[in-house]
């Protein structure tokens, strides 16, 4: 019996691979503004712009075992819709019946813009990739392999390094070559054949070969006539100038410590109760004189003026007050309205950023 399930397992799983093609397919025809972000296309975007001319994406997530689960579909940027949760994720009732086989991936989608209200639109600042895979990166869109670069294409396995290249600016670069390449000499190529190795006897290559002195001797006669030895040195040199640099900043830096040290505990303090006392001073001082302070009792003064003027005027109606009386104290408090109401517009002039 398990023979038999075993002999029908790779035709279903053929069978669930080309429909997982086929809806991919159906999605990217009936979206063209759709593309797959990864090499097996399990994960799809297309821009969407809403109806108030907001421009976001929707992402199509589909799992190992599509199409027996269902695809994930997300807004990338919050959206305030009944269908989109908290961080994004779509859950509407197409979406919720995907199993039946009526239910394909290119109409979830379809109903995806339909209930957001939005319109297919193309990604922003994103390369559009063609559906077709015509263009010239479709081998890395769909796993095909990536040609080697130029420099590996030209130096083969087993083939001497390439020789070094001087640019105009005097720079030597060659393979493997870094930034600061260009600061220290960089070795020359390993030659094929080796004259002091050549020149010499059986019998001495055997000595070579088992006394480690002789052997030394031999390396560094060759390291000598090919110069191996000079970029170390120089990267000896350049690392003990950068090491004495350093040295001499840490004793600056402790040198400088030490005076802030000296400042805290000295100077600080007393700057510091110095500063604080002229500050309370300022603050109180603004609190009574400040251009607001004044321009509001300005307002005042002007506001109480008025209130005057009117009072007298009730005093005048209940007959608190003779006309000859009245005459007298309203002109005076009329005057002195007018007064301050000028003062105030001259104020208000003089200092419009307190103004209201």
């Amino acid at each position: 019996m398990f023979s038999h399930l075993d002999h029908h397992r790779p035709a279903q799983n053929y069978g669930q691979q080309f429909d997982r093609a086929q809806q991919v397919n159906e999605l990217l025809v009936a979206q063209p503004l759709c593309r797959a972000t990864n090499p097996d296309r399990s994960l799809l975007e297309v821009g969407v712009r809403l109806t108030d001319g907001t421009l976001t994406s929707l992402r199509i997530s589909l799992p190992p075992s599509f199409p027996a689960d269902r695809p994930a579909l997300s807004i990338t940027s919050p959206v305030r819709h009944p269908w989109v949760d908290s961080i994004g994720r779509l859950s509407f009732p197409l979406l919720d019946r995907w199993g039946i086989p009526t239910v394909r991936l290119a109409a979830v989608v379809a109903d995806a813009f339909k209930g957001l209200g939005g319109t297919p639109a193309p990604l922003p600042s994103r390369a559009q990739a063609p559906v077709g895979g015509t263009s010239t990166q479709s081998g890395q869109l769909y796993g095909q392999p990536l040609p080697p670069p130029p420099l590996l294409q030209q130096q083969q396995p087993g083939s001497h390094p390439l020789p070094m290249q001087q640019h105009s600016s005097g720079a030597l670069s060659g393979a493997g070559s870094g930034p600061a390449s260009s600061a220290v000499q960089q070795p020359p190529a390993i030659p094929s054949s080796f004259p002091e190795v050549d020149s010499m006897s059986e019998e001495q290559l055997s000595l070579a070969l088992v006394n480690q002195h002789t052997y030394k001797q031999l390396v560094d006669q060759i390291a000598q006539r090919l110069k191996l030895y000079e970029p170390v040195e120089q990267l000896k040199a350049k690392n003990l100038e950068l090491a004495a640099a350093n040295l001499a900043a840490a004793e600056e830096q402790a040198d400088k410590r030490n005076q802030v040290a000296i400042i805290r505990s000295s100077e600080y303090a007393p700057a510091k109760a110095a500063f604080d006392a002229q500050w309370a001073r300022q603050q109180a001082v603004l609190s009574k004189l400040s251009p607001e302070v004044l321009l509001r009792r300005v307002q005042e003064g002007v506001k109480a003026a008025e209130e005057e003027g009117e009072m007298l005027v009730q005093q005048l109606a209940a007959r608190e007050l003779s006309v000859p009386a009245f005459v007298q104290q309203y002109t005076e408090a009329q005057a002195k309205y007018h007064e301050r109401d000028l003062k105030l517009q001259a104020a208000q002039q003089t200092l419009p950023q307190y103004n209201g």
